[in-house]
């Protein structure tokens, strides 16, 4: 264990989690797995709080609602069957592209949103795409918003994340890699139901972008060239090593194009 670290707690119950997270800034941090092995394992605080025994390991299916917890491992959404049902698998698909599954064993839900800039973005980008709600606990009681909403902060810490179920909704997922399991240089999600198209992006601007578009009295080559260019206005692409910002940009169009078309392509089949 890195020589910085002075205490390490593994405390059972949320209210003990935040009263240590409560302390100075700086000098607590939890511990969330993530997808991906972070260069420093450990946090940078003296006191780590590790969140594995809290009770937010589950998956739970309503009749109108999927609920779950924060700390649920991602082998776990890939081996549900209700996880897999949603939207054409796109959850389950999202969920397996963000590690290999040694790694899926470890790293929690929790993680992969969290840690959704520097790592794998599918999962959240599906999420985001589905119109997901986000449950965050802290010192002042527990709360839902929007996830498209949640930013990490200290002294809070999500619990739960839910998704409402509808038979009519189609999904796709459309991404460019330098290898299959590489991280996505551009990455969509596009969710339909009878009524709007939802598009959520990353790599395109440094947060994920998520646009919407109505289907009520609309073409859909008219529906697929608005959300096209909702998504190229808001896209801001940085370049990089690998890939320019003309590279990103262009790629934010092609890809939701493609996502696109392919649900369309599932609904006429269906």
């Amino acid at each position: 264990m890195p020589a910085h670290i002075q205490a390490y707690q593994r405390p059972p119950t949320p209210e003990q989690a935040l009263a240590l997270l409560s302390q100075a800034a700086g000098q607590a941090a939890p511990l969330i797995p993530r997808p991906r092995v972070p260069d420093e394992v450990f946090p940078p605080a003296p006191t780590v709080v590790d969140l594995q025994a809290l009770p937010w390991v589950y998956i739970s299916r309503e009749p109108t609602t999927l609920r779950l917890g924060a700390n649920t491992p991602l082998q776990t959404l890939v081996d549900n069957a209700a996880v897999a049902a949603v939207a054409d698998g796109i959850l389950r698909q999202s969920a397996e592209l963000a590690a290999p599954r040694t790694l899926r064993n470890l790293a929690t839900l929790a993680g992969a949103i969290e840690g959704a800039a520097e790592g794998p973005p599918e999962l959240l980008l599906s999420l985001l795409a589905l119109n997901a709600t986000a449950t965050v606990q802290s010192a002042e009681g527990v709360k839902q918003l929007a996830l498209r909403n949640y930013r990490p902060t200290p002294g809070a810490l999500l619990v739960e994340v839910t998704v409402e179920l509808g038979a009519a909704r189609r999904g796709a997922l459309a991404r460019v890699a330098r290898t299959p399991m590489d991280r996505a240089i551009v990455a969509v999600v596009v969710v339909v139901d009878a009524l709007q198209a939802c598009a959520a992006v990353a790599g395109a601007a440094p947060q994920p972008i998520v646009v919407e578009t109505a289907l009520v009295d609309a073409s859909l080559n008219a529906a697929i060239d608005a959300l096209v260019e909702a998504v190229v206005a808001q896209a801001a692409p940085v370049g990089d090593y690998r890939g320019s910002a003309e590279y990103r940009l262009a790629m934010a169009g092609v890809l939701t194009r493609r996502a696109l078309e392919n649900v369309i392509q599932q609904r006429g089949s269906a």
